[in-house]
């Protein structure tokens, strides 16, 4: 059912109605217990009245048994009326009425019947009950012995309307009212603000979900990043948010550049394959140019398949579906068999090449064909890059991984370059415009070493002073 409401209007509910049933409940002991306190003050003032009304009858009392008269006795019960306008009723021992306010429904020749206050009485302790009273007021009756020498000789009863305690306890209900109306309507308002301030921001993620959704990846929310002692979990969401629409952003842009890049790389060989194949068509080339143009048409059709090879390691790199758990288990035999094809490829260039390596070393995490992947890329840079001087391959043994320099003395690189290195399709200049290529490989090493805990920097000293690649590489224990 709630579900049909917003989390603004869930909240405010929720909130209102925990708020509304605790104030009513409150209000309602308060108030019982103002009732309570009222009424038994009441009565409490006026069983005050009637002890010390009956402790100055005791002897007028006794006077009036004694049959010398009820002329004080009834005196003092005038004058109490007088005072305090409480009707009252004195009888004996055997409930005979001997004085009483004239016009309360009483007469000379009535004996009372036992009520509950006089039974109380009777046990020398203060009686009370609220009934009607004979004139139909509903009524307090006190009832109290009147003792002289341990003796009783009868009871007083005082008589008092309950009209004015209720007045009090119905007075007492509306100032209690009065003062929790205020604080009812304080709570609404920030029940409103504080269901604003949960319900605004998750309509902002939201609508900014919906933008997102709709193309606007540069869609940000505004949060309270800068506050560092910040604890507001829906500023947190937000920031989560921001952080996971930059990382989709991020990744928007390099499916698109990666697109933009293969789509060009691929365009370029598929044209120059267009206009060879058009110009053997027309059966106007010499010998000489077919084989020229045969030989190019190789050339692109390798570099294609170079590149398709490359952007399908790239993509199951990314997929997560190149992982192996194998491992190197003779590293040192491994390198060098790795290093043998590249030490003849350098020498036909006219390179030295020089490996540098211990008799043993411990086993990798990276299993040897991804190995030979990572430096036959590197090697291969090098060697391509490298007109004269040597190339150099070192390993040595750190805590925890394995430390593998590829050093040459090729065209370099400056500090600029060497921020895009690791690309996907990025090449200088100088590489671009005079060296065959994908810009993928270096992208290949990074992923391939990531994916096992290792990493890889390059360095240089500037254009034309060579590079140096460092592999980091974690060994098993």
């Amino acid at each position: 059912m709630l579900k049909r409401f917003t989390i603004r209007q869930r909240v405010l509910l929720t909130f209102l109605a925990t708020v509304l049933i605790g104030s009513v409940l409150q209000l309602i002991i308060a108030g019982r217990q103002l009732q309570l306190a009222t009424l038994e003050f009441y009565q409490h003032h006026l069983e005050t009245d009637a002890l010390m009304i009956a402790a100055t009858l005791n002897e007028s009392f006794e006077h009036y048994l004694e049959g010398e008269g009820g002329g004080e006795l009834q005196r003092l019960m005038t004058n109490f009326y007088h005072d305090n306008r409480t009707d009252y009723v004195v009888v004996d021992h055997n409930y005979r009425l001997i004085s009483f306010t004239i016009g309360i429904g009483y007469d000379g020749t009535d004996r009372l019947p036992k009520t509950p206050e006089l039974v109380t009485a009777e046990t020398n302790q203060i009686g009370s009950d609220i009934r009607q009273a004979r004139n139909g007021e509903e009524s307090l009756f006190v009832a109290v012995p009147i003792l002289y020498e341990r003796r009783t000789l009868g009871y007083l009863i005082l008589i008092r309307p309950m009209e004015p305690a209720q007045a009090d306890v119905h007075r007492q209900w509306i100032q209690l009212g009065s003062t929790t109306l205020p604080v009812l309507f304080l709570v609404i308002g920030v029940s409103l603000w504080l269901s604003g301030t949960i319900s605004r921001p998750v309509q902002r993620l939201r609508n900014s979900a919906l933008k997102m959704a709709e193309g606007a990846f540069d869609t940000r929310i505004e949060t309270h990043a800068g506050d560092a002692n910040s604890q507001d979990e829906v500023d947190q969401l937000a920031q989560s948010f921001n952080y996971m629409a930059e990382q989709i952003e991020n990744l928007v842009k390099a499916q698109r550049s990666f697109v933009s890049n293969a789509a060009h790389e691929l365009r370029t060989p598929l044209m120059t394959l267009r206009l060879r194949f058009e110009a053997l068509e027309d059966g106007t080339l010499t010998d000489l140019e077919q084989k020229r143009y045969f030989d190019e048409i190789q050339q692109e059709i390798t570099h294609m398949s170079e590149l398709v090879s490359s952007l399908l390691v790239l993509a199951r790199i990314d997929d997560g579906r190149l992982v192996e758990d194998a491992v190197v288990i003779d590293t040192t035999s491994a390198i060098h068999d790795i290093v043998r094809q590249w030490r003849i490829a350098a020498k036909r260039k006219g390179l030295a090449f020089e490996l540098n390596t211990p008799d043993s070393l411990p086993d990798l995490t990276i299993p040897v064909n991804h190995l030979r992947l990572v430096l036959d890329n590197l090697l291969g840079n090098a060697i391509k890059y490298t007109h004269e001087g040597k190339i150099r391959l070192s390993v040595s043994q750190e805590p925890g991984q394995l430390l593998i320099r590829v050093e040459d003395s090729g065209i370099g690189f400056d500090s600029v370059q060497a921020e895009q290195l690791f690309n996907r399709f990025y090449r200088t200049e100088d590489a671009r415009s005079s060296y065959e290529g994908t810009g993928l490989g270096l992208s290949i090493v990074e992923a391939l070493l990531k994916q096992y805990g290792g990493h890889v920097t390059a360095k240089s000293e500037g254009k034309t002073k060579g590079a140096v690649f460092e592999l980091h590489i974690p060994y098993t224990a």
